[in-house]
């Protein structure tokens, strides 16, 4: 059925996983950490260069690895599965016609940039206009997106649904879908109207509209998309 009026559903009530408040920042170093279980190794700024955190990203990114920035620290998630691989490829195919028309541009290699710090995320997609403005080499400013677009897996489940969507308010992403094919039912779920001044352990759901269907229902992604999404397709 289609959604012509957003509906509340909180994250938590997709993902059963309580988001934990964020751990205190440690004193910057070169060792190399042992993330919690299922996300990686993270690795601190060496002596507090930024400028070091942000290359060992973009080596570690160009060799072919998913490697984020949170706290400070260069985060390495497991490389993505071929059924999340194919949902993307199955929604890029659905947004195809949208992106030829309008010159937009699909990105699964370009980072988001979370403000106030160094930080970054990096979705499985992400659509932006022609002109997305970069806030350097690595990353574009979030309020430039026309979308961002995240795939749960079992290995970052939990910073899926509840770091995820609060990082991305705050760097004013205007659109997040997260598709959850780890849910039963399989779901797709839009949040809208972020809240720019979230912030980690903020009680406030980071965006004010979320909209939650279930597999084969159809999903309507607002303008400048205009259109319905047949999440059935997403699954296949």
């Amino acid at each position: 059925m289609a959604l012509t009026r957003p509906t509340r559903h909180r994250r938590n009530d997709s993902a059963p996983a309580e988001r934990q408040p964020d751990a205190e920042p440690e004193q910057p170093g070169t060792e190399l950490e042992q993330a919690d279980p299922g996300e990686g190794p993270t690795r601190a700024a060496p002596g507090g260069d930024e400028t070091a955190v942000v290359d060992l990203c973009q080596e570690l990114n160009d060799a072919g690895y998913t490697a984020e920035i949170s706290g400070g620290r260069v985060v390495v998630s497991p490389w993505q599965s071929m059924e999340s691989s194919c949902i993307v490829d199955r929604l890029a195919d659905l947004l195809i016609p949208l992106k030829l028309a309008n010159g937009w541009r699909f990105h699964h290699n370009l980072a988001v940039h979370i403000p106030p710090f160094l930080d970054h995320r990096l979705p499985d997609l992400m659509v932006t206009a022609r002109d997305a403005e970069r806030f350097d080499h690595l990353r574009v400013k979030g309020c430039s997106a026309l979308l961002v677009v995240e795939v749960c897996s079992p290995g970052t489940y939990s910073v899926d649904w509840n770091e995820k969507p609060v990082d991305y308010a705050r760097a004013g992403v205007p659109l997040l879908l997260i598709v959850d094919p780890l849910a039963d039912p399989k779901t797709v779920t839009l949040m809208s109207e972020p809240s720019k001044d979230a912030a980690p352990g903020d009680m406030r759901e980071p965006y004010k509209q979320v909209v939650t269907v279930e597999a084969g229902e159809v999903l309507e992604l607002p303008e400048p998309f205009g259109v319905k999404l047949e999440t059935g397709t997403l699954f296949e």
